[in-house]
């Protein structure tokens, strides 16, 4: 049986996974007048030994304790982490609530404590918003700060700034402020969202599925100038086509969404849009784009495309030709 008072909360989500952690202490904080009953452990170093005396340790003039411990599945020992499984196998005081939050990836589901987790706690996955979901938190957190913005630019800020709830939080703020009482326009997003790099490279390569050279090129010129590393975005786009030759594979030989989700082991958000991609290059299309990508990567590496701090000129036209070749094929 689930011990009510043990809990684990991940995911990719780690905006509204902290959000609901804030949301508890608050209300613990309300209850129990104070925080002088929480205790918020680092799980980086984190001995089993310790956090076994904090689950034990009675509350002080209250009736219940709260115990927090971050990113341990992520960052403790192995060693500590079985030792945290077999204390978990025990009684955990009632007046003890114990919380697990991983923040910084998720957990591996193969691990001692992870398994022990699912098996005696209450396990919650804050999973990446997308689509509709991710459309209706735009809305409703620009109705909770103010906000006029209209279902038809809400999915456009998301498609421009991606679903990271951290930055779309910021974004919207920014709006906010920016715009005070008027509806925010396309324009004010254009000119104030910095646009999220995979977001980007999904508009860039539905413009070259498209054989639209107008939208590719205007796209890689704000992925240009968006601040992010050249190389890093050469490197993400050259993933994508990578992507996209497993997915393409897999989709010709008949495999169904789940067996290519497990088979290329990418977000199904990724599948998703890399299999509505795919009936639009033959095989041998995708390799020589690919082919062609990873001789722009190298030309760079080498030399034969020059690359200065200041000037990106060189690997703008090779970037350029690659889109005007694809598109007229």
């Amino acid at each position: 049986m689930p011990k009510k008072n043990v809990h684990l909360f991940f995911g990719e989500d780690t905006y509204s996974s902290t959000q609901k952690l804030n949301y508890w202490r608050e209300q613990f904080e309300k209850k129990y007048e104070g925080d002088m009953n929480i205790n918020v452990l680092e799980g980086k170093g984190l001995e089993s030994k310790n956090l076994e005396s904090d689950i034990q340790s009675a509350p002080f003039l209250a009736d219940k304790r709260m115990v927090v411990v971050k990113d341990f599945l992520a960052k403790g020992s192995k060693d500590e982490q079985k030792k945290v499984a077999e204390i978990l196998e025990g009684e955990i005081p009632d007046f003890c609530i114990l919380i697990f939050i991983e923040t910084q990836k998720l957990p591996d589901k193969r691990g001692s404590l992870y398994k022990k987790l699912n098996k005696v706690g209450n396990l919650e996955e804050f999973k990446a918003l997308m689509g509709p979901e991710l459309l209706r938190w735009i809305n409703d957190r620009s109705n909770k700060i103010g906000l006029q913005l209209d279902s038809k630019t809400a999915n456009y800020l998301g498609e421009v700034a991606g679903s990271d709830l951290w930055n779309l939080s910021n974004e919207l703020q920014k709006l906010k402020t920016y715009s005070k009482t008027e509806p925010v326009t396309k324009e004010a997003i254009d000119s104030l969202v910095h646009p999220n790099l995979t977001t980007s490279i999904f508009k860039f390569t539905d413009y070259i599925a498209q054989r639209n050279s107008k939208g590719s090129l205007r796209t890689l010129n704000i992925l240009i100038e968006s601040g992010e590393d050249i190389m890093k975005i050469i490197f993400m786009i050259v993933r994508h086509f990578r992507i996209l030759i497993q997915v393409k594979d897999l989709v010709d030989r008949g495999n169904p969404k789940s067996e290519i989700i497990s088979k290329v082991k990418e977000h199904p958000y990724t599948i998703s849009t890399t299999m509505q991609q795919s009936p639009n290059f033959s095989a041998e299309a995708l390799h020589d784009i690919y082919e062609t990508l990873l001789g722009i990567d190298i030309g760079i590496k080498t030399g034969k495309i020059r690359m200065l701090a200041d000037d990106k000129k060189e690997i703008r036209l090779a970037l350029e030709q690659f889109v005007l070749n694809v598109c007229s094929d």
